[in-house]
């Protein structure tokens, strides 16, 4: 008698939890909610993963600057060569830094080009 009591109790929750509904756009909040856990997962993994590669390749270099100055007794010293500028260089000079400018400016206004094709595009 009393395991029918407790099986029509059960029965008549669940029948009750049965009749709610779920709220409005309930799955498509925690479809969005989940989305976005996959992509901050994904960032997450993405900085861990770069980190992890730079930390190794400075490492790789300390350990090859490391071997080549003590253990192959290599001499790591740079100097800069001292320049000596002649009145004939300075046009020269002139020339490369309006070279150097042209090719800014140019590659400045490939990207801004580039940038407005992709607005318009979407």
């Amino acid at each position: 008698m009393k395991k029918m009591n407790q099986d029509n109790a059960l029965r008549k929750g669940l029948k009750a939890r049965q009749k709610k509904d779920l709220p409005y756009a309930f799955e498509n909040r925690l479809m969005n909610q989940i989305m976005l856990e996959a992509v901050k997962k994904k960032k997450r993994t993405n900085a861990l993963t770069m980190s992890i590669i730079s930390l190794v390749s400075f490492c790789m270099i300390v350990g090859v600057v490391l071997v080549l100055k003590y253990y192959l007794s290599v001499d790591l010293s740079f100097s800069m060569p001292v320049s000596h500028f002649t009145p004939e260089s300075k046009p020269l000079f002139g020339f490369f830094f309006y070279i150097g400018f042209l090719v800014l400016v140019l590659l400045g206004v490939d990207a801004w080009v580039r940038k407005k094709n992709q607005h318009s595009e979407k």
